[in-house]
C-alpha cells in the first residue's frame, strides 16, 4: 500500500507540473484533434504507398510498350501480323471474317 501511495504522490506532482501539462495536452492535440492527426497521417501514407506502387506498375507497362514499339519498328512482318489481329487490317486483294462470339 505505501508503494501505491508513493506512486500517487509521484504522480500527482508530476501533473501540477505545467510544462508536462502542456507536451501532454499538445501531444493529444497532434494525435487526435487537429487537422492533420495521426488518422490521417496513415491514411495519406497508404494512399503514398499505393501510388508508388501503380507508378512501378505503370514503369513496368510503359518499358513493355517500348520492348514492343522497338520490335515492331525493326520488323516488318511483326507489324502486318499486330496491324492484322489488333486493327483488322487486310490488304486490298483479301477479305476478312470476324467472328465474333455471343456473351
Amino acid at each position: 500500500m505505501k508503494k501505491r501511495a508513493d506512486f500517487n504522490a509521484r504522480l500527482f506532482e508530476a501533473l501540477k507540473n505545467r510544462y508536462l501539462l502542456t507536451g501532454l495536452f499538445g501531444l493529444f492535440w497532434v494525435t487526435f484533434i487537429s487537422d492533420i492527426d495521426l488518422v490521417y497521417l496513415t491514411k495519406s501514407q497508404r494512399q503514398l504507398n499505393q501510388m508508388h506502387a501503380d507508378v512501378a506498375h505503370y514503369q513496368e507497362q510503359i518499358r513493355e510498350t517500348h520492348q514492343q514499339l522497338e520490335a515492331l519498328t525493326t520488323n516488318p512482318k511483326l507489324l502486318e501480323s499486330f496491324a492484322r489481329e489488333e486493327y483488322f487490317m487486310k490488304r486490298d486483294n483479301e477479305d476478312l471474317f470476324r467472328i465474333v462470339r455471343a456473351k
